[in-house]
C-alpha cells in the first residue's frame, strides 16, 4: 500500500473509491474503520461476535454499493456509522430483540471483593444496555461507548438534536435506575450528558 493513502483524509479516500473504484483507498478505509465498526456492532448486537464480524464485511460491501450517496462535504465517519446504525435497525426489525446472544465463557479466577463488585457492576451495565429499546441503545452506545458528540449522533441517526438528547436522557435514567443497587463510587460520573 502506498504511503500516500496513509496521509489522505477519509473523505479523500472515499472520493477515490467513488470516482476510480480505488482498491487501495478502500483497503485503507477498511484498515482505519474495521475495528471501530466491529466494536460498535458487538455492542449493538448483544455481544454476538460472529454476527458483528459478518456485519463488518457487509458494511464495506454496502459502502461500495452506496458510494454514489456519499457527500464529500460531510464527514466519512458519520456516514459509515449511519449505515452501521441502519444495519442494526434492520437486524432488530427482522429478528426483534432476539438478536443472537452468544454467552462467552469467563475464566474462573479468585477476585478481591472490589474486583468482584466491579465485574458484577459491568455485567449488570452490559445487561442494562442490551435491554434498552434500539433507538435508546443506539444513542447511548454512540455517546458513551463510541464517544461521538451529540451533533454527530443526530447526523448518524438522522434525528434532531432534541430527539437525541431526549433518548439519551431516557436511556441514562433507565440504566442508572437499574444500576442503583450497585452504586460503586468509581462509577459516579459515568454518564455525563455533556
Amino acid at each position: 500500500m502506498s504511503s500516500l493513502h496513509h496521509k489522505q483524509s477519509d473523505e479523500e479516500l472515499m472520493v477515490q473509491v467513488m470516482n476510480h473504484h480505488s482498491h487501495p483507498a478502500l483497503m485503507e478505509l477498511h484498515r482505519r474503520y474495521s475495528k471501530k465498526l466491529l466494536g460498535y456492532f458487538i455492542k449493538m448486537l448483544n455481544r454476538d461476535t460472529e454476527l458483528a464480524q459478518d456485519f463488518v464485511q457487509e458494511i464495506f460491501l454496502k459502502l461500495l454499493e452506496k458510494k454514489h450517496l456519499f457527500d464529500p462535504e460531510k464527514k466519512f465517519y458519520s456516514w459509515i456509522f449511519a449505515i452501521a446504525s441502519n444495519m442494526c435497525k434492520t437486524a432488530y426489525r427482522h429478528h426483534g430483540k432476539t438478536v443472537s446472544l452468544h454467552t462467552q465463557a469467563h475464566e474462573k479466577a479468585v477476585l478481591s471483593d472490589s474486583e468482584l463488585e466491579k465485574n458484577l457492576f459491568l455485567k449488570a451495565l452490559q445487561t442494562s444496555i442490551d435491554n434498552l429499546e434500539l433507538h435508546h441503545k443506539s444513542v447511548f452506545v454512540l455517546r458513551y461507548l463510541e464517544h461521538f458528540s451529540l451533533n454527530e449522533i443526530a447526523e448518524i441517526t438522522e434525528s434532531s438534536l432534541g430527539t437525541v438528547k431526549s433518548r439519551l436522557f431516557y436511556a441514562t435514567r433507565k440504566i442508572t435506575e437499574e444500576l442503583k443497587p450497585y452504586d460503586p463510587s468509581f462509577e459516579t460520573t459515568l454518564f455525563k450528558l455533556i
